[in-house]
C-alpha cells in the first residue's frame, strides 16, 4: 500500500479532485503540500498551501489529530487511522521502488452518527461522485469481449456502494472484480475509490490473486469504513482460459456456455473483508471459447419476496435466453447479458440498492485485421468509411473512440488523395488491427510524393492537428517510396449505467450526407446529418452558396448536431463560406453541442474561434 498507481492520468486526476473527502498529498519530512483536492482546498479557506508545509494551516485543518500523526507515519512507514467524534483521519506513506518513504497521503472523512436524509439534489451529488470514480470504459481486447452495467439505487436511497474494475495484466491475464461497500453516500464512494485503486495497483504490477485479496483485506482492517466490504475477484488467463477466483462474503460467479447452459461456480467460503483469520480459500475453473462469466453484486439478484438463490436463478435464466436467441455474434453477448440483467432489476420497481453486472466472453475468433487498397479518388471515401465502419462496429467501441478513429483514418486517406498523386491512378492502402493490450493500430500508406505544404496554409492544414488530437500517437514518414501515416489509440467499450445511454451502432445509410432547408422569419436554417468529409463537403458548399443568393440579409443557421463525421474538408468549407458570408454582410451561425462529433472537432481544430459556434439553437 502507498505505492503509486497506474491508469489514465486524466481519470486519476478527475477522481482525486472529486473525492468526497479532504485529501492532501505531502512530500518530504517537512510535509510540503504538493497537491490538494477540492475538499481540502475548501477546508482551509483562502490559504494557499501548495508548496508550503501543511503545518502552516494550524488549527484550520479538519481533523484535530492530523498534524500529530504525520511524523509518526513518515518515520514508521505504516498506515495510521484515528476515529474522532466527527471525522475519520487516515495517513498513509508513499513508498518508492526502494522501499523509502518519500511522502504521505493524508485523508479526512467527515462523519456523522445520524446523517440527515438525502434530498433529491444530494442524491444526485452522491451519484455524480460514484460515477466519477467508476470506470468510464472497458478495455477492448482481441480474444475477449466484455460489458458492464451499473444501476444506481432509487431516488430515495443514496448511491455509492457498488464498484467494479477490469485490469489487463502482464502475461495476457485479465483481472476482474465486483465489490460492495457497506453503506451508501459520499463516504462509501470515497472508500470504494480507494479499494479500486488498490486493485488496479496490484493487478497492473502483475500480482497474484492472493496478493490482491490480501491487500484489500489489509486496507479494510485499517479503515473502519471499509470493514465488511464484499468482493468477488477473478483472474482469467486469456490464452489458456484458466480462471482463478475468490469470493469474500459475495455471491459466486455465474458461467453461461455457448449453447445456453449455465453453472454457478463453486463458492469458496470466505467472510467479508477485515473479518476472519488465517488463509482464505481460492478456487479454479476453466473458461472455454464461447463461454461468458458474469460477476455481479447482491443488488443485481435481490428481489422483493425472493431469496438470493432464486434471484441468481433468474439472472442465470435471463443470461441463457440471451445466448440462445442472440443473432449478432459473440462480441455482443456480454453486452446483451448485462442489458437483460438490468431489465430484471428494473422490472416493476426502482432498486433499493446499487446493482452492478460485469460480463466477459471468451471468443472463438480473434479480431481479423482490416486490409484495404482503394483508388486515390474522393468518391472512394464513402466506400472506405463504410468498410471501416463495419470493422469497427464489431468492436462495439465507445462513441468518442469510434468517432476519433473514423475521423483520423478518413483524414489520413484524404491527405493521400489530395497531396500524393499529381495524376489519377494512384492507390491508398489502409490497415487496421487490434493488439493484445487493446490498442488499435492504423496504417495509411501511398506511393506518391506529397505536395510541399504552403508557407501560409490559412484555413488548411487542420487535418494533421485533428489526427494528433484524436489519437494517442501519430507519426508521418515520407520517403522516396511514398508516405506512411501510423496512428494508435487505446480504445474502450462503454459502461452502461442507469443515467447514461450507450450510443447504438450507426446505420450505414445514416452516414449519407443530408441537408434539410427551412426558412423562418428571423433566419434561414440548414440542418446537416451524416458524414461531412472530402467526398461530401462540396454539397455543403453548394447548399451555402444557394442559401446566400438573393438580396436577403437574414442570418444562416447551420445545425450540425447530427453530423457523424466532420473532416478537414468540411471545416474548410465552413471557414471559407463563413468568411465569404461575413464579407457580404451575412452572419453564419453554427450550432453543435460540445458532446457531438462536430462540436468536438470544431473545438480541437480551433475553428470554433473563427465562427459563431453555439451549443444550442
Amino acid at each position: 500500500m502507498g505505492r503509486a498507481i497506474g491508469g489514465d492520468p486524466a481519470d486519476v486526476a478527475r477522481a482525486f479532485e472529486h473525492l468526497p473527502a479532504v485529501v492532501w498529498l505531502l512530500e518530504g519530512p517537512e510535509h510540503i503540500v504538493v497537491a490538494a483536492n477540492r475538499a481540502a482546498r475548501a477546508s482551509v479557506g483562502d490559504l494557499d498551501l501548495i508548496g508550503m508545509p501543511i503545518r502552516l494551516a494550524g488549527k484550520s485543518l479538519p481533523g484535530t489529530r492530523l498534524l500529530d500523526m504525520l511524523d509518526e507515519v513518515y518515520r514508521e512507514a505504516r498506515t495510521l487511522s484515528v476515529q474522532e467524534p466527527d471525522a475519520l483521519v487516515t495517513v498513509r506513506p508513499v513508498i518508492d521502488a526502494y522501499d523509502v518513504v518519500t511522502g504521505l497521503i493524508a485523508q479526512v472523512v467527515v462523519l456523522s452518527d445520524q446523517p440527515p436524509p438525502f434530498r433529491r439534489d444530494e442524491h444526485e451529488v452522491a451519484l455524480d461522485l460514484q460515477l466519477a470514480v467508476l470506470p468510464h470504459g472497458l478495455p477492448v481486447l482481441p480474444e475477449i469481449s466484455m460489458a458492464a452495467a451499473y444501476l444506481p439505487a432509487g431516488a430515495n436511497d443514496a448511491a455509492g456502494g457498488d464498484w467494479f474494475e477490469v485490469v489487463p495484466m502482464p502475461g495476457r491475464r485479465l483481472g476482474l472484480i465486483v465489490g460492495d461497500v457497506v453503506g451508501h453516500g459520499p463516504r462509501a464512494s470515497a472508500i470504494m475509490g480507494q479499494l479500486r485503486a488498490i486493485v488496479a495497483e496490484r493487478m497492473l504490477l502483475g500480482g497474484e490473486l492472493r496478493d490482491v485479496v490480501n491487500a484489500l483485506d489489509t486496507f479494510a482492517r485499517s479503515a473502519p469504513e471499509a470493514r465488511g466490504t464484499t468482493v468477488c475477484v477473478a483472474i482469467l488467463d486469456r490464452q489458456s482460459g484458466s480462471l482463478e477466483y475468490c469470493t469474500r462474503g459475495h455471491p459466486p460467479p455465474l458461467v453461461v456456455s455457448s449453447g445456453g447452459e449455465t453453472r454457478v461456480l463453486p463458492q469458496p467460503s470466505g467472510p467479508p473483508l477485515a473479518f476472519g483469520e488465517g488463509e482464505f480459500m481460492f478456487a479454479e475453473d476453466v473458461m472455454w471459447p464461447g463461454e461468458t462469466i458474469v460477476l455481479y453484486s447482491d443488488g443485481a439478484v435481490e428481489r422483493p419476496g425472493r431469496t438470493i438463490v432464486e434471484g441468481i436463478g433468474e439472472l442465470a435464466a435471463s443470461s441463457a435466453q440471451v445466448v440462445r436467441v442472440n443473432g449478432a455474434g459473440q462480441r455482443s453477448l456480454a453486452d446483451r447479458i448485462c442489458q437483460g440483467g438490468m431489465r430484471l432489476i428494473e422490472r416493476g420497481h426502482a432498486p433499493h440498492d446499487d446493482a452492478s453486472l460485469l460480463a466477459v466472453t471468451v471468443l472463438l475468433p480473434v479480431v481479423e485485421p482490416l486490409m484495404m487498397a482503394v483508388p486515390a479518388l474522393p468518391e472512394k471515401l464513402t466506400e472506405i468509411r463504410r468498410e471501416l465502419g463495419r470493422w469497427l462496429a464489431d468492436l462495439r467501441l465507445m462513441e468518442d473512440d469510434l468517432v476519433a478513429v473514423e475521423l483520423s483514418v478518413i483524414e489520413a486517406v484524404t491527405n493521400s488523395i489530395e497531396h500524393a498523386y499529381a495524376e489519377p491512378g494512384g492507390t491508398v492502402h489502409i490497415e487496421a488491427s487490434l493488439d493484445e493490450v487493446g490498442r488499435l493500430n492504423v496504417r495509411v500508406a501511398d506511393t506518391g510524393a506529397w505536395k510541399k505544404p504552403d508557407a501560409e496554409p490559412g484555413f488548411r492544414g487542420r487535418g494533421m492537428l485533428m489526427m494528433r488530437e484524436s489519437m494517442d500517437q501519430m507519426r508521418l514518414a515520407t520517403t522516396s517510396k511514398g508516405t506512411v501515416v501510423e496512428m494508435s489509440k487505446v480504445v474502450r467499450r462503454p459502461v452502461r449505467t442507469g443515467v447514461t445511454r450507450v450510443a447504438p451502432a450507426r446505420d450505414e445509410e445514416a452516414d449519407d450526407l443530408r441537408i434539410d432547408r427551412m426558412s423562418l422569419p428571423d433566419s434561414l436554417w440548414l440542418t446537416v446529418s451524416g458524414a461531412l468529409d472530402g467526398g461530401s463537403a462540396a454539397r455543403l458548399r453548394s447548399a451555402l452558396l444557394e442559401a446566400a443568393r438573393g438580396g436577403s440579409r437574414l442570418p444562416i443557421t447551420l445545425v450540425l448536431d447530427d453530423v457523424t463525421v466532420l473532416g478537414s474538408a468540411g471545416l474548410r468549407v465552413l471557414t471559407e463560406q463563413g468568411r465569404r458570408l461575413g464579407d457580404a454582410g451575412r452572419l453564419l451561425r453554427v450550432v453543435a453541442s460540445p458532446s457531438s462529433p462536430a462540436g468536438n472537432v470544431l473545438s480541437i481544430s480551433g475553428v470554433d474561434m473563427l465562427l459563431d459556434v453555439r451549443s444550442h439553437a
